[in-house]
């Protein structure tokens, strides 16, 4: 047996569509290697500051969330409430989360609580946002929801899309905000852009005066004041929806632009976001060194072949792309499900790499049969690193926010980094990621 793959032409085929459809169709049992690392459910809602979290949920659901709880320091945040049989079959769990939430409420530490229920709930149906409002009203603090449900984590509005939009239902917009039309927010990220990232020069170069993330928010006021800025600028497909919803709601235009390592594209994000400004953004000089460090990384590493995995703060296919139109072999790619936004970057890929290997991560011929993978020198993301232990992993660090020609320069050094003190995947997970 070997491990099945579809090749970009065969992707390329196919008819696009405007949701998530697996790269492998029919139905098979799937396999949940341990490829999942970063964020989750819960560390993202812990990015909504001066709140807690009560989970609402079978013991054995919470209990993946202390362990990480207790690794990233947010245990004190972290509410439970357990169901059991009984419970379940009577729906009497549902008297008792306004008493947690009251509960929490009476510590005096909190300005907001995130309620989060499981598939159970999910799957019976539960009004989880209509019991967060009238929760909200009788006890008199601020409660959002959200579905930790991973039966559809693949589809449009998956548990990590729901967290997200969970945290922006909590913007406001409010008169007398200290954040207001000189202002924007960037959205899907999981940490501030660093000082140096080029977008935060040129936005302000273009008249913004303050750019907010969510992450960079102390306080519960701060976010809620979020509701207040100019625009929302999109970086990961996951906040879309947010875009959308705080359009609607709020009356905040928004504009996509994810995340990318391709300098053409990222030259034409800035191109949009100018005209979203009604000022002209120049990125020409950013553009030309973030080209003479892929050139140079390309001589460098001459012959190297670079494998990308899906847990990567990017598209794979996207740096696949880059690395392909810099010259490097990329011996396989690995994508679960095709979404909406991979359909432009498979057709430019196919102009260039047709016969380039997809492998699905969760496929139990992927599990089955890792020998039978290509060969790769390094290896981007943890799922993919997984089924090919003999090659250089390369560490992603989950907590740095990669954008524009930055993101690029950053890329480069962390692969450039791996060659120079390689490690493999097993030493790279003990040495760098949580472990379960």
């Amino acid at each position: 047996m070997k491990a099945e793959f579809r090749t970009i032409g065969q992707l390329a085929s196919e008819k696009r569509e405007n949701k998530s459809v697996p790269v492998f169709g029919g139905f098979w049992l799937h396999y949940n290697g341990p490829g999942s690392s970063g964020y989750g459910v819960k560390r993202t809602a812990m990015l909504l500051p001066e709140s807690a979290m009560l989970m609402v949920g079978p013991m054995g659901c919470s209990r993946s969330g202390t362990v990480v709880a207790e690794k990233y320091g947010f245990a004190h945040r972290m509410f439970y409430l357990h169901l059991d049989d009984r419970s379940i079959a009577l729906g009497s769990y549902l008297k008792k989360i306004p008493e947690a939430v009251q509960y929490i409420k009476n510590l005096g530490q909190f300005k907001a609580v995130l309620i989060c229920m499981t598939c159970l709930d999910a799957l019976l149906g539960t009004d989880l946002a209509g019991i967060g409002k009238k929760i909200s009203r009788e006890v008199g603090i601020p409660v959002t929801t959200t579905f930790m449900d991973p039966i559809v984590r693949d589809g449009n509005y998956g548990p990590m899309v729901q967290v997200r939009q969970a945290i922006t239902n909590c913007f406001e917009a409010r008169k007398n905000a200290s954040c207001g039309k000189d202002a924007v927010n960037i959205l899907g990220t999981f940490a501030p852009l660093e000082n140096k990232n080029e977008l935060l020069t040129l936005l302000k170069g273009a008249g913004v005066k303050e750019i907010k993330t969510v992450a960079g928010c102390s306080t519960f006021e701060e976010l809620k004041d979020m509701g207040n800025s100019r625009a929302n600028i999109i970086v990961h497909p996951q906040a879309a929806v947010c875009g959308a919803d705080l359009e609607k709601r709020l009356g905040m235009p928004y504009i996509k632009l994810f995340t990318s390592y391709v300098p053409d594209t990222i030259e034409e994000n800035y191109k949009m976001l100018g005209e979203l400004l009604k000022d002209e953004i120049c990125c020409k000089d950013e553009k030309r060194t973030a080209e003479k460090k892929i050139e140079e990384f390309d001589k460098k590493h001459n012959g190297k072949r670079i494998a990308v995995g899906e847990a990567v703060c990017g598209n794979p296919f996207d740096i696949a792309l880059m690395l392909l139109k810099a010259g490097i072999e990329v011996p396989f790619v690995f994508r679960d499900m095709i979404h909406p936004e991979d359909w432009d970057l498979i057709a430019e890929l196919n102009r260039t790499a047709p016969e380039l290997k997809v492998y699905s991560g969760v496929h139990p011929t992927t599990a089955a049969s890792p020998a039978s993978l290509p060969e790769a020198d390094l290896i981007l993301g943890l799922d993919a690193g997984y089924y090919n232990q003999q090659a250089i992993s390369a560490a992603w660090p989950f907590d740095r926010t990669f954008y524009g020609f930055d993101g690029i320069n950053a890329l480069l050094d962390i692969m450039d980094s791996a060659f120079s003190n390689p490690k493999g995947h097993r030493e790279q997970m003990k040495g760098t990621y949580l472990t379960v």
